[in-house]
């Protein structure tokens, strides 16, 4: 004669229990596969390192400067925006303080400098930031590698291309600001690297 078991009742998370031995019970079941996508979750590939899309077959898997180059123009843009639109307000203010006139008036000056000092300080940050992007890419493509030679270079290059309208000497003192600017940005991204570098041509 056989004997007759009762299904045993599935066990529960207890509140009142201990939190290892729920953690226990949650282990135990098995992984769920994805209702969308049919497969088990825990076979893809886990990784802490961060994730974008790229095109297919387009070889780098990291963001060079082209992808970098929109980020930072538009950044250009707002930072001159900005520092325009506050000299802009020091300005008409000062200007405003210097004549007799009524509160509509000098609100509408005070305007007036912000837009005409923020959009040009904007046009001039932007217009730097795109020929700094443009060598930038040039240089790597060309080089087929992202280094501080090229920060170095492109900067050098913005500067003397910025100036290249207003004579031999302010060209020069472009370009000699750009580098400058380069460099420290260099020096001030990259010192482990650089500081590496100096070790190892002592010690050669």
């Amino acid at each position: 004669m056989s004997s007759y078991f009762p299904p045993s009742e599935p066990k529960m998370f207890s509140l009142e229990g201990d939190d290892k031995a729920n953690r226990g019970m949650l282990n135990s079941f098995p992984s769920v596969p994805s209702p969308y996508l049919n497969y088990d979750p825990q076979l893809l590939p886990q990784t802490s390192q961060p994730e974008y899309i790229f095109l297919e077959g387009a070889g780098s898997k990291q963001r060079g400067r082209f992808e970098l180059s929109f980020t930072e123009i538009g950044t250009s843009c707002l930072i001159g925006a900005t520092i325009g639109g506050i000299r802009g307000i020091y300005s008409g203010i000062k200007m405003t303080s210097m004549e007799n006139q009524t509160s509509t008036y000098n609100r509408t000056q005070i305007l007036n400098s912000v837009f005409k000092n923020g959009a040009r300080l904007s046009n001039t940050f932007g217009t730097l930031s795109v020929y700094y992007s443009i060598f930038g890419i040039i240089l790597e493509k060309t080089r087929g590698c992202e280094d501080e030679l090229n920060t170095i270079v492109a900067g050098t290059s913005t500067g003397l291309l910025f100036k290249a309208t207003s004579g031999l000497r302010r060209c020069g003192i472009g370009g000699l600001i750009g580098f400058s600017l380069a460099t420290a940005f260099s020096l001030v991204t990259s010192r482990d690297k650089i500081k590496e570098m100096g070790s190892s041509v002592f010690h050669s």
